[in-house]
């Protein structure tokens, strides 16, 4: 029986992204203190994801997977021993990318380009990836990548059994938006109260994961972005480890409360027959 200890991180990435390194460094130190082997962040976490993204502002904080905060990256994971997938905003020539990092431990690098875009990615310039999955290998165990609205596709290279993908990786951001956040002191009244209920089954499950799978005998790590970026967007936030018999492991629930959002990481180690 193989053994992969998986951990999930969120941060706030509404800074710079030099800044949202260091966010995300220290959730990588901590990931490192309890023996996590891959460490999950949501989508665009190193560059910020804005449900008001522009060409402009894509181009302002793109970098090539050689880029200075990328590089950053792979040297981090190297140093904790610790394979991290972290999403970014690729530049590649003239073309940009909504991308996951897979910065291995080993110093290896690859990444997963989003095939699924949104009308806001498309307006803002952004390039599909290929509808096709890569495959990405952690002490055997075979894994894909699904950037949020790509977690349906299920095309893998020729020569790959779907049965020998063992685990998923989804990094999303989740939206929402300004207005739809609570300060703590609202969260007091009658009416904050009542508005932080109704949006609870959003970002926490209570069960086991039912929803259908384009792999279903795969386990299932997700994670959504957090708080505000750009002008607008703030997102709640959640993230959770689901293990091969689709059972719940380890989990962050969002939230709308202002107060209450905070950088976090969660881990469990997941048994592959």
């Amino acid at each position: 029986m193989t053994s992969l200890h998986i951990g999930v991180a969120q941060i706030h990435s509404g800074g710079t992204p030099a800044e949202n390194f260091k966010r995300l460094e220290r959730q990588v130190r901590a990931a490192s203190i309890v023996g996590v082997e891959v460490l999950l962040f949501a989508e665009c976490s190193l560059h910020g994801y804005s449900g008001q993204m522009s060409a402009e502002s894509v181009r302002a904080v793109a970098e090539t997977i050689d880029g200075p905060q990328c590089m950053a990256i792979r040297r981090l994971a190297q140093k904790e021993n610790i394979s991290l997938l972290v999403g970014f905003f690729e530049k590649e020539g003239d073309r940009f990318y909504n991308s996951q990092l897979v910065a291995y431990a080993d110093g290896r690098v690859a990444v997963q380009r989003k095939y699924n875009l949104t009308p806001t990615e498309l307006s803002a310039g952004l390039t599909p990836g290929p509808h096709q999955r890569q495959i990405f290998t952690f002490k055997g165990i075979q894994t894909i990548i699904n950037i949020c609205s790509d977690k349906d596709i299920v095309e893998l290279p020729k020569g790959v059994n779907p049965k020998d993908i063992r685990y998923q990786f989804a990094p999303c951001a989740g939206g929402g938006t300004m207005g739809e956040m609570l300060t703590a002191r609202e969260l007091k009244t009658p009416e904050g109260r009542k508005r932080f209920t109704e949006n609870k089954p959003r970002v926490f499950l209570p069960n086991p994961f039912h929803e259908p799978s384009c792999l279903p005998h795969a386990g299932l790590a997700a994670t959504n972005a957090l708080g505000p970026v750009g002008k607008e967007t703030c997102h709640q936030g959640h993230g959770l480890i689901i293990d091969t018999d689709q059972v719940i492991r380890a989990q962050t629930p969002g939230t709308i409360v202002l107060e209450h959002q905070q950088d976090q990481m969660i881990h469990a180690v997941i048994d592959f027959d």
